[in-house]
């Protein structure tokens, strides 16, 4: 004879609805800060990428001057939103001083300057 199993209709086992509800408010709890997080990053990324990209398009300004090639009026096209600043300062006789001031759309700024002097 092989024993066999009863199920009692009052041993029920599992989760019960109040354990359930709970378990899904814990998750969706979780769930709305990792989500929060994710979107911070994101914007802490853009931010860095468009503080990045300024600093390289100042050197850029920068460096088209030096080669000759850059004016103020021919300066190259910035990003929608963008704000860009070139200031030359005659410094003595031989000395210039030339600052480009680049804004970006998050209001994050950057300058770099460099001088060009020749030589008497």
């Amino acid at each position: 004879m092989v024993p066999t199993k009863r199920s009692s209709v009052h041993g029920q086992q599992g989760f019960s609805l109040p354990e359930v509800l709970i378990a899904a408010l814990l998750f969706a709890v979780s769930l709305l800060g990792l989500l929060q997080y994710h979107q911070v990053l994101l914007q802490a990324f853009q931010r860095q990428w468009q503080y990045q990209q300024a600093w390289s398009l100042a050197h850029h300004q920068l460096e088209m001057f030096n080669a000759g090639v850059l004016t103020q009026d021919n300066a190259s096209a910035l990003p929608a939103n963008w704000q860009r600043e070139i200031d030359t300062q005659v410094v003595e006789a031989s000395c210039l001083r030339r600052t480009v001031k680049i804004q970006t759309s998050l209001r994050q700024q950057v300058e770099l300057s460099r001088w060009y002097c020749i030589e008497q």
